[in-house]
């Protein structure tokens, strides 16, 4: 670990939190919904749902494209249960891992996520011992209320001002590749974290 580090920003999904993408593909298959053919990276290539991240167009909005697409007629309580079938939990070590960081750093949430995930889950799955979402990081920065998402380099530009954050002092973790060379351009130290490795090696 480098010992100039002061910063460690995490991303949420797929190094956080679990996701089960191919359940999700699975369910909208039962649906009719046949958008997600490439997995996880067609979510990426869909506007609807580019523009929902950015937080452009409504949960309402989504919740109508996503009808489009349907061979069924589904109510909005099925397409909530449809997009968030995609999530899990955090595990516990790596809420332990973040008590314990929190000693030493300055930790913050950077996410490319949407209003319904955020909102259906968040409290859920940060609730330890107590604690909650706030609890863990000095600032969280969500795509949908920021209207920018990564890998566009102004997300990184935007949380390094509004914490005022050196980007020599800071540490972004995620598990997207193209994340981490887009942060690495704005002068932030970088780690590729793979989902199922232990979190823990990297602050070793």
């Amino acid at each position: 670990m480098n010992p100039n580090i002061r910063n460690i920003i995490f991303d949420w999904g797929g190094v956080l939190i679990d996701l089960n993408i191919e359940r999700f593909i699975a369910n909208c298959n039962k649906y009719g919904i046949e958008l997600f053919s490439e997995g996880i990276a067609s979510i990426g290539k869909i506007e609807f749902l580019k523009e929902y991240e950015l937080g452009n167009i409504s949960t309402e909005e989504m919740r109508k494209e996503m009808r489009r697409y349907s061979k069924h007629d589904l109510s909005d309580s099925d397409i909530d249960y449809l997009w968030n079938s995609m999530i899990e939990d955090i595990p516990e070590e790596k809420l332990k891992l973040l008590m314990s960081l929190k000693d030493k750093y300055n930790l913050y949430l950077l996410s490319n996520t949407n209003k319904l995930h955020w909102e259906s889950v968040s409290d859920k799955v940060f609730s330890y011992r107590g604690l909650g979402k706030n609890d863990f990081f000095n600032k969280i920065f969500l795509s949908h209320e920021i209207h920018l998402a990564k890998p566009d380099t102004k997300i990184f530009e935007k949380a390094l001002e509004e914490a005022g954050l050196r980007p020599e002092e800071t540490l972004f973790i995620d598990d997207l590749p193209t994340n981490c060379e887009a942060a690495k351009l704005t002068g932030i130290n970088t780690v590729h974290y793979t989902p199922g490795e232990e979190l823990s090696q990297i602050f070793k």
